[in-house]
């Protein structure tokens, strides 16, 4: 046991129960790596993004990983935080023309603040504690956890980012060209999140590993038995993650309803996760909560397609859980890493309007054969690129590259 290195995780939520991409990610890493190193976790007490409020405990151990959570200092008030980032977000874009009307570092740093999580206790313990740790591994360039961690300069010299990036309007402020200014090593989910970053910023002769996410394949999908239990009788599309504007899922209903109307066989819509918009009351639209894993992978095992409408994506768990199970995919075409899942595996079909949408989900829903090679591909595609075997190699490799010899 005293042989392994310890290592640090820092990732703004951590736990059971607690969803989101980044985060499922760090728990899907640390538990598969605690044989390898003593992982500590740094997180905050939060169970969800949108309050922060301080709901699990301080201290916990969850899979062989020990978990350290830290206060927020307060809640978010979501509706007076984006009053305040969206003129900010529309100020940093049209500073490409007009370098006077770029936020100021002051307000940066209110606007980093108000998203919280605004945890220093966190800071404070990795200050306090950072020559116990060979290697630091942080999840996401967005929050504050990330930010004021990686200002500690022998925190940095040792710390591998896994930013999680997508083209969205913080990524312009100027503190998150600090960001990645300062992590010895990076960690990249995809071929086009590392080549985003390389637009933006400069890396140098860093390493870059492209470390990736495994995919667990259910030995068996008992999608008749989930058919049965939730009364789907007709084929069926399906949505699985956060059910969030944001996420594209407005978007997303709007598309549906055009494709279905004045259609009798058209697919109905499943949606299954947790809301944070209102729950939708459309027709051909059924609303199925948040389900278990086991669930979950019945679910889009018995779908015809699943949709995947964010714009915003760095990897797409959900994509590869469906493409896992032989069931294809139908994406948004702004999210270069989605479309790049598309062009790679042969398994997926994307949208760039309501018109693409619709011929897409006419196509998918009555071509037999394609659906058919679609799915074959979609299996062979995560079983060459996303076993665990492979990935968790790669990580393995970022922690060695963070630690810069230490391990």
């Amino acid at each position: 046991m005293s042989e392994r290195p310890e290592i640090a995780f820092v990732v703004q939520r951590y736990g059971e129960g607690v969803t989101g991409g980044s985060e499922s990610l760090a728990r899907a890493i640390a538990g598969r790596l605690a044989a390898d190193y003593r992982i500590t976790v740094f997180t905050s007490r939060a169970r969800d993004y949108v309050s922060w409020r301080n709901e699990l405990p301080g201290e916990e151990r969850l899979g062989g990983v020990d978990v350290r959570r830290f206060p927020a200092e307060r809640e978010r008030d979501l509706d007076a935080f984006n009053a305040y980032a969206e003129p900010l977000y529309a100020r940093a874009a049209a500073a490409a023309e007009s370098p006077t009307a770029a936020p100021t570092l002051a307000e940066e740093l209110e606007f980093l603040r108000l998203q919280g999580p605004e945890t220093p206790k966190l800071v404070e313990a990795l200050a306090a504690e950072q020559d116990r740790f060979a290697a630091f591994v942080f999840f996401t360039y967005l929050y504050y956890p990330t930010y004021h961690g990686l200002a500690l300069p022998r925190v940095a010299e040792r710390a591998a980012l896994v930013p999680t990036t997508h083209d969205e309007p913080p990524l312009r402020f100027s503190i998150y060209r600090e960001v990645f200014v300062r992590p010895r090593a990076f960690g990249f989910l995809t071929a086009a999140e590392q080549a985003l970053v390389k637009r933006r910023f400069e890396l140098g002769g860093r390493p870059a590993v492209l470390a990736g996410m495994g995919v667990d394949v259910p030995p068996h999908a008992d999608s008749d038995s989930f058919r049965t239990r939730h009364a789907l009788d007709r084929p069926y599309a399906i949505y699985a993650g956060r059910i969030d504007a944001g996420k594209g899922c407005a978007e997303m209903l709007a598309h549906h309803a055009r494709y279905r109307r004045g259609k009798k066989e058209a697919l109905e819509l499943v949606l299954i996760g947790r809301l944070a918009m209102p729950e939708p009351r459309q027709d051909g639209v059924r609303y199925l909560g948040f389900l278990s894993e086991e669930e979950k992978a019945a679910a889009l095992a018995g779908a015809r397609v699943v949709v995947c409408p964010s714009p915003f994506e760095s990897l797409s768990i959900a994509l590869l859980e469906a493409l896992a199970v032989g069931t294809p995919g139908l994406v948004n075409a702004r999210s270069e890493v989605l479309k790049e899942h598309c062009l790679r595996s042969g398994a997926a079909l994307y949208y760039e309007d309501g018109d693409e949408y619709v011929e897409s989900m006419e196509l998918v829903a009555r071509d037999g054969s394609l659906h058919a090679a679609l799915g074959a591909s979609g299996r062979r595609y995560v079983q060459a690129e996303y076993r665990w075997d492979v990935v968790l190699e790669r990580w393995r490799e970022l922690i060695r590259a963070a630690a810069g010899g230490r391990i």
